[in-house]
């Protein structure tokens, strides 16, 4: 599973069905009605960097947005918005990870880490199974995440952790959804959507079209659509002298992108075709220049971070091959964006940054 792909492929499938999307943007505080005590609404702070000149004056600024019921999906997170409604509320959520079967408590941040005896615990466990030894300096990229196991605050026995999801009411106007999984985000979204039309009394005018309403990309999709990319389509590309040359689309790279966009990998290709941007993007991988292009046009990637962990996986797959591929990224990224010098060397800074996060000679004594 990409969860990459699958998680921008949502985003965009809910724009397209009338939804307001907005990335690089954090909930700073919810609005409450003075009078009644209900959450009516949220100041959301625009989280795209403000010395950025080429952006409009309004980045970096704060607004409000307002509903009839807020509904707090936040994941880890959840128990910081809903102590901006009531500080005194109980919290909900029991941060994990796990690194085989074994759970470990963590602390809540945005970029979490694996400790060095999880990586060894994981090494140990595959020279367990497959009798070989596995060492630091054979991991391609090591991270983590945090499972937000969630505690009902309205149950009587507050010490069972669900491994389920749980959707609770806090206050009036504010519904916290948490806990659950990947496979079953399907029946969370419903669940959250059904308590947000009961709390708020709302008339939708139909049914639940979740069932039915296919992901963008999935329309008109087989398994054997990589061969038409393959057999119709020839990737451009530039040469270091800058001399541009045909290059076939062999058939990794037409699976990668059909599976990776489905039916608008199409666009994709025709994109390194006819702009000279089919070669790829790191030895080994076939991701290509003409990605990032597509990303920054219809998938709202606006960083090379959002680029090499939000709308591909490779920094998680192969951190050098990520940093090898972060120069043309980037100049891709700013010829979409019109960035200057400033913006470059920043963006240069900050994704280097982050793919230090994913190497482990960084835990490895000295």
């Amino acid at each position: 599973m990409d969860d990459s792909r699958l998680n921008v492929g949502l985003a965009c499938t809910a724009a397209l069905a009338g939804a307001a999307v907005m990335n690089h943007a954090a909930a700073v505080d919810l609005r409450v009605d003075g009078d009644s005590g209900r959450v009516v609404g949220a100041r959301i702070q625009d989280k795209l960097t403000v010395f950025i000149l080429c952006l409009s004056t309004d980045a970096g600024k704060a607004f409000d947005v307002y509903a009839e019921v807020v509904v707090n999906a936040t994941g880890p997170f959840c128990d910081a918005v809903r102590k901006m409604a009531n500080s005194d509320a109980p919290n909900m959520i029991s941060p994990n990870t796990l690194a085989g079967t074994t759970d470990s408590a963590a602390s809540v941040n945005s970029l979490p880490e694996p400790t060095k005896e999880e990586i060894d615990f994981i090494l140990q466990a595959i020279g367990d199974y497959l009798n070989i030894q596995v060492r630091h300096s054979d991991i391609l990229s090591s991270w983590s995440g945090l499972r937000p196991l969630a505690l009902d605050p309205s149950a009587k026995n507050t010490e069972s952790i669900s491994r389920d999801h749980i959707v609770h009411i806090d206050c009036p106007g504010l519904i916290t959804i948490s806990g659950g999984k990947w496979t079953t985000y399907l029946s969370m979204a419903e669940d959250a959507v059904d308590a947000a039309i009961k709390h708020g009394n709302l008339k939708p005018s139909n049914a639940c079209v979740t069932s039915h309403l296919p992901i963008l990309g999935a329309y008109k999709w087989e398994p054997s659509s990589f061969t038409t990319l393959a057999q119709s389509c020839v990737r451009m590309k530039r040469t270091r002298n800058g001399k541009v040359i045909p290059g076939t689309m062999d058939a990794s790279v037409a699976k990668h992108l059909s599976s990776s966009y489905g039916s608008m990998a199409e666009q994709v290709a025709l994109i390194a075709q006819d702009e000279n941007l089919g070669k790829r993007l790191a030895h080994g991988y076939p991701y290509l220049e003409a990605e990032v292009a597509y990303c920054v046009r219809n998938e709202y990637c606006e960083s090379a971070i959002d680029f090499i962990a939000r709308r591909t996986r490779l920094a998680f797959l192969d951190v050098n091959a990520a940093a090898q591929a972060l120069p043309r990224i980037i100049q891709v990224l700013a010829t979409e964006r019109g960035w200057n010098g400033e913006r470059l060397e920043r963006e240069r800074m900050d994704a280097e940054g982050f793919l230090q996060t994913f190497k482990t000679v960084k835990m490895l004594p000295s």
